[in-house]
């Protein structure tokens, strides 16, 4: 071991990457050149420029925006020239993949690295794997990722650098959309699944049907532009599979006389315009304890709760009630539930129609659908495709059943931002790159990784004009249903025996929490505004007013201590102050006139903030307990 390799080793953070790289043998070894600085020739291809390697480093540098909130992905060693460049000049996280352990090890033998990988924001990968998991762990709300890599690389692994780019993005997208999830949706998902208890325990789980249809066909409906392809052979596929619909595609299913079995919504907000003026009383609706109010209370024939374990909220629920959520997921989208759902349920062969997961030929969503106006196509003027309503006015009313025409004129520019400031392509079934948003984009990595786990079951995509989604057969419709036979439809038996009085005691335990989480942010928020009148007053920065606000900061943390389950509920509804605040406190290295006042009126508003919540929470769950109890009581005289 020469000295340069023995301090790149002691330097290394990761232990199993040390042992990794000692215990590696050459299985082609590269040849150290002289081009105009020293160069690496690997498998006859040089690993940097013939002219320049440090030129050649700086110009591709050059285009990188560098701040904190940054990760550069430097994807290939080489010589280091490159990675060397970005801790240089750049205070981002710096992620070095090489993918080449032959690379790497001639690397530690020649060029010292070593005081680059002891530096805090540098991180060593050669397992793509855990690459993704560590970007998945570390991207924060306005972080970017760019991934750098000289040509080289991108030629000698032309066979994959792309499928990883691509990776590393729907990683990177997915994480935001996660990210804005707890920001934007999971108070409200708490809220609705808070005040759905006394209903959702009147109703089935879908852990009583497991393997019920076993060896049968099932079809799951979505609202993209290929449904309207397929409507005729969907009347004829009726008694030959269960259909299920997700909510915007059921309209254009009714107004084809075909009637599915199944009716799956998820959405947290209300979306009841998706269904309204259609009779639901002999549709089952399938559900998630977070699902809206106003979806609960429709008519239907039967309601059957999907629990997801990956959905906080929900499995708060499956906790309170004593369920198991083990395989059970939802990813987000309701017709990755229905997928779920039906492979629980026992289906041997699962169809998709209308899953096009892009926007295809300019269509957005099927005609006849909900939101069957929105149009995708390329402007002219900016040369880039856009989203757009072709009757905004419709759409706007399709959207939002606010009464307040404002509210919902807004909620519908809010939703086409969303879409622009998303958009993605991907690759077509075709082999062609298609236009599609980033939830899309993040939805088909999510159904081809489940794919991959269900090596018994037959998948199928009768969409040949949208996205590739790994793992499915690309069939017609007509042909999947080719020796399909009629199905005996079942009738499922409602009713579930729940532990009443168990789940009292859980609720009552929540209520109990929160009290204290209550009393000790009233607490911390009085302390805060005497705070922030002294700083007000005073403006310096003493020994006293940094004792209380590292108490605030304290408390703060004992609230949201991730290691407890004890108050998730506290830490569910209070996640985007949380976040708020946490954005704020990472930035801060030092106290001092500028960053003090910022954190004391930061933790000001985190308690007033998060006082209001729990105002709001706390009652809710008390008009639960005792609606549940007057329910028990009901039943029991």
């Amino acid at each position: 071991m020469n000295k340069v390799f023995e301090r790149n080793i002691l330097a290394l953070r990761d232990a199993s990457l040390k042992e990794q790289i000692m215990q590696h043998e050459y299985v082609s070894r590269p040849i150290l050149m002289m081009t105009n600085g020293y160069n690496v020739q690997y498998n006859g291809i040089y690993l940097h420029s013939e002219e320049s390697p440090l030129a050649e480093s700086q110009q591709i540098f050059q285009s990188v925006k560098s701040d904190e909130k940054n990760i550069h992905i430097i994807y290939g060693l080489g010589l280091g020239y490159l990675f060397q460049l970005a801790v240089k000049e750049s205070n981002s996280i710096i992620i070095l993949y090489e993918p080449n352990l032959d690379i790497l090890y001639n690397a530690f033998t020649l060029v010292d690295f070593s005081q680059e990988f002891v530096r805090q924001n540098v991180f060593v990968f050669t397992d793509f794997d855990l690459l993704l998991r560590f970007l998945s762990q570390n991207v924060r709300q306005n972080t970017s990722v760019d991934i750098i890599s000289l040509p080289s690389y991108r030629e000698l692994y032309k066979d994959v650098f792309k499928d990883q780019a691509k990776k590393i993005e729907l990683t990177f997208g997915s994480v935001l959309l996660d990210y804005g999830f707890k920001r934007k949706r999971l108070y409200a998902s708490t809220v609705n699944t808070i005040y759905n208890i006394p209903r959702l325990i009147k109703e089935t789980p879908i852990n009583k049907f497991e393997g019920i249809y076993a060896g049968k066909t099932a079809i799951i409906v979505s609202a993209g532009p290929t449904l309207s392809e397929n409507i005729e052979l969907l009347k004829e596929a009726q008694n030959k599979a269960v259909i299920f619909s997700v909510g915007p595609a059921l309209k254009t299913l009714v107004e084809n006389n075909i009637k599915p079995d199944f009716l799956c919504i998820i959405e947290v907000m209300n979306c009841s315009k998706q269904v309204a003026g259609i009779d639901l009383s002999d549709i089952n609706l399938i559900l998630e304890p977070y699902t809206n109010k106003n979806i609960q209370a429709l008519e239907t024939k039967n309601k059957f709760v999907h629990i997801s374990s990956n959905m906080p909220s929900s499995q708060y629920f499956a906790d309170v009630v004593g369920l198991s959520t083990e395989g059970y997921l939802a990813q987000g989208t309701v017709s990755y539930m229905a997928l779920n759902t039906a492979v629980k349920m026992g289906f041997s062969k699962i169809i998709f129609v209308g899953q096009d997961l892009a926007y295809v030929e300019g269509q957005c969503y099927s005609k006849g659908s909900a939101y069957e106006d929105l149009v995708c196509k390329l402007n002219p003027e900016t040369g880039k495709y856009e989203i757009t309503a072709l009757d905004f006015d419709k759409f706007v009313d399709s959207l939002s059943s606010s009464n307040n025409i404002d509210t919902r004129i807004r909620v519908a520019k809010d939703r086409l931002r969303d879409l622009n400031s998303g958009l993605y392509y991907v690759k077509g079934i075709d082999g062609n790159m298609v236009p599609t948003e980033a939830g899309y984009a993040s939805f088909i990595n999510h159904f081809a990784d489940y794919a991959k786990s269900l090596n018994d079951i037959e998948l199928i995509n009768t969409s040949l004009k949208g996205a590739q989604i790994e793992g499915f057969k690309n069939i017609p419709l007509k042909e999947a249903l080719s020796g399909v036979d009629e199905i005996n439809k079942i009738e499922l038996e409602t009713g579930f025996d729940y532990d009443i009085e168990a789940i009292l005691n859980k609720l009552s335990i929540t209520k109990s929490n929160l009290n204290s989480a209550l009393k000790t942010c009233e607490e911390c928020g009085k302390l805060a505004s005497r705070l922030n009148m002294d700083y007000k007053r005073n403006k310096n920065i003493d020994k006293d007013k940094l004792l209380k606000i590292r108490k605030l900061i304290e408390e703060y943390m004992k609230l949201n201590d991730y290691h407890s389950k004890d108050n998730l509920i506290f830490k569910y509804t209070t996640a985007s102050e949380e976040m708020t605040l946490n954005d704020t406190l990472t930035q801060v290295t030092d106290y001092n006139d500028k960053t003090t006042p910022i954190v004391i009126t930061e933790l000001k508003k985190y308690y007033e903030d998060v006082i209001k919540r729990l105002s709001i929470v706390i009652p809710m769950l008390d008009n639960v307990i005792k609606e549940v109890e007057n329910d028990r009581s009901i039943a029991e005289s």
